[in-house]
């Protein structure tokens, strides 16, 4: 006789979480990013939380090898800080907690607690290094890190020209400055629903030709903007080498790749900038104290030319 195991949704931070969102750790598609970090988080999160219903492990290999990873790393860790602190009580006996972190008031994703003891962990997918991840940090306002701002440069030059051809009022210029710096900007809501009807990568995507002509002069336009302002713009190396060190200061990351965890530190020299070797069309090429290569890239998170202008940094 053949039982059917009934495999019932589970809600952990707020996401409801099926037998399936083990896809997460699968690669998706870019436009699937954002979906599948919060996906990956809460499934660490609740693995190491002893919320994930028991039948998922004993009826799926990718849930039961996840969950064995994630106990390896954690052994890893509190093995490394015991290491340092005889004294600390033996893994076996530890207590550990996970609270999710991520979000603006943040610069890691997860708080490990183990007897009173915190670590804060950054989880990163696909990637075995941290100098292999994409990304290890994205720093919001990036003007402040420049000699001359970004954001009053594309208001001033290029803004006018987006409106234009959307048929739109542009924003105050106040209102802009003020907003331009979230995911959506409210100013600036209308350019962004017209931006994404053109997106083919968009669930929103209208596929009518006006629309993917306006999203594909944002784009142009938006490239035209980073390459002619880094042109003419120096970075100040200090301000963002003081930025690095503060919020990567005793950050622990937990990299997935190809169904493993891999636990690394990364020493404080590699976020001290020592040079601009050069700048590119969208970036800054530096050197680290260390020695290693850093990418300062310039972008925007949220549509091109429409929200959240940032660095991602790598």
């Amino acid at each position: 006789m053949f039982f059917r195991i009934k495999f019932t949704p589970f809600r952990y931070n707020s996401q409801l979480i099926h037998y399936r969102s083990i896809e997460a750790f699968t690669l998706a598609a870019k436009a699937q990013n954002d979906a599948n970090n919060k996906m990956r988080e809460n499934i660490i999160g609740a693995i190491i939380n002893k919320n994930v219903p028991r039948t998922y492990y004993l009826t799926n290999n990718r849930w039961r090898a996840l969950k064995k990873e994630v106990g390896q790393y954690l052994d890893k860790l509190i093995a490394k800080d015991q290491d340092q602190d005889p004294d600390k009580k033996d893994i076996a006996n530890d207590k550990i907690k996970c609270t999710h972190k991520a979000g603006r008031g943040h610069n890691y994703d997860l708080l490990l607690d183990v007897n009173g003891t915190t670590y804060p962990i950054e989880l990163k997918f696909n990637a075995r290094t941290i100098a292999g991840a994409p990304q290890y940090v994205s720093p919001m306002k990036p003007s402040q890190y420049l000699s001359n701002s970004y954001e009053e440069y594309y208001y001033d030059t290029y803004l006018s020209q987006i409106a234009e051809k959307a048929g739109l009022p542009c924003p105050s210029k106040s209102d802009y400055l003020k907003q331009i710096h979230g995911n959506a900007p409210e100013c600036m809501l209308p350019f962004q629903k017209l931006y994404y009807k053109g997106c083919k990568g968009s669930s929103q995507c209208s596929h009518n030709p006006d629309d993917m002509a306006f999203y594909q002069f944002c784009n142009r336009l938006a490239r035209e903007s980073i390459k002619t302002f880094l042109a003419t713009t120096e970075l100040k190396i200090a301000d963002l080498s003081t930025y690095l060190q503060e919020t990567q200061q005793g950050k622990i990351y937990m990299l997935y790749y190809q169904g493993q965890l891999h636990l690394q530190h990364a020493p404080m020299e590699d976020y001290i900038i020592e040079s601009v070797l050069k700048t590119t069309h969208n970036r800054y090429e530096c050197l680290s104290k260390s020695g290693k290569k850093m990418k300062i890239l310039l972008r925007w998170k949220n549509g091109n030319g429409i929200a959240f202008p940032a660095f991602q940094i790598s």
